[in-house]
């Protein structure tokens, strides 16, 4: 869970009327960094079964089928699994009175029609409005990456951790890839994959060509490093890339991004940094327009390079990948 701002846990029959579920997508989800905890497992299935029961047809036959429509595309994402114990047979207010001491200083919004002892949904959205936040500042550890990148990488099917910086063979990588890995358990992510230069890869003189690992030695690496502590249902892909010079069109890494198909992460300083006493980096959600580009730049343009994808204007490309698996 996102512990940078209030926590909300709301009960899948919050909404009365469909600006409830509008204002509930405008707040949670991969572009807000929000996520609320999937209380019980089929959470996301009993708020769509609620939802049918609301009268709708007030708002037209395309604003409903539009609303209906973003609810289906981008509830799912709005969650995140957590392993509290839900019994069948309570109601969901006694459920989660139950595991109250997991969530203090929380939010909890009730059922629409009966939301006591929790608030109504229309009484605490000013409130999680106000405690919304977007960016934020952190140490520099492993745990706080994979808790921020938690809620994407569970959703997505592929998590791509891009940094030029990036040694896929420093202890660090590596812890921060199996931690990732064993997050990734009994999840829809089969997938994580590394983009950085070839300079970057084995600590050596960042500088000097000649010193560079090639390709046969970064291939008989990775097996070295990584074959062991893949899960077998997954997968991890290394992509190379060749920039461009300086004010050229040709890609040029430099923002360091965990990046999905359903949302981005702006790392300031990237994922091999020291943890620090005091926080002296900033992270920041990257908003829809921009995760598209991220997507056509860094999904399409260097993962798929080999796949020759026809190119966009205005998106800055590779000019040479090359892509190990493991």
């Amino acid at each position: 869970m996102n512990k940078r701002a209030q926590q909300v846990i709301v009960d899948p029959r919050f909404a009365i009327e469909a600006r409830d579920i509008a204002d509930f997508l405008c707040e949670f989800g991969p572009f807000n960094g929000r996520y609320i905890p999937r209380f019980p497992n089929n959470w996301v299935a009993q708020c769509k079964d609620h939802i049918d029961y609301l009268s709708l047809d007030s708002l037209g036959p395309v604003r409903k089928q539009a609303i209906l429509e973003r609810l289906r595309r981008e509830l799912p994402l709005c969650s995140v699994p957590v392993g509290w114990d839900y019994s069948s047979d309570r109601s969901w207010a006694e459920n989660i009175s139950e595991v109250i001491d997991k969530i203090s200083e929380s939010i909890v919004i009730g059922d629409a029609l009966d939301p006591s002892p929790f608030v109504p949904w229309i009484d605490a959205v000013e409130q999680i409005r106000q405690t919304r936040q977007r960016s934020w500042e952190f140490n520099g550890t492993v745990s706080e990456y994979l808790g921020a990148c938690r809620p994407l990488l569970l959703n997505s099917p592929a998590a791509y951790l891009i940094d030029c910086y990036l040694d896929p063979f420093s202890d660090v990588a590596v812890y921060l890839l199996t931690s990732m890995f064993a997050a990734t358990k009994g999840s829809k992510c089969y997938s994580l994959e590394v983009i950085t230069r070839r300079s970057a890869c084995g600590g050596r003189d960042r500088k000097n060509h000649q010193l560079f690992m090639n390709n046969a030695e970064i291939e008989l690496n990775l097996e070295r490093t990584y074959s062991s502590i893949i899960p077998k249902d997954r997968a991890f892909k290394l992509h190379i890339v060749t920039e461009g010079n300086l004010g050229s069109d040709i890609l040029r890494l430099h923002d360091r991004f965990f990046l999905t198909i359903h949302g981005s992460i702006n790392f300031g300083e990237g994922f091999l940094v020291f943890d620090q006493p005091i926080p002296q980096q900033n992270a920041f959600i990257v908003d829809k327009d921009h995760h598209s580009r991220l997507k056509k730049t860094y999904i399409d343009g260097v993962a798929r390079h080999s796949e020759k994808l026809p190119k966009e204007p205005r998106i800055a490309y590779p000019r040479k990948v090359v892509s190990f698996r493991v």
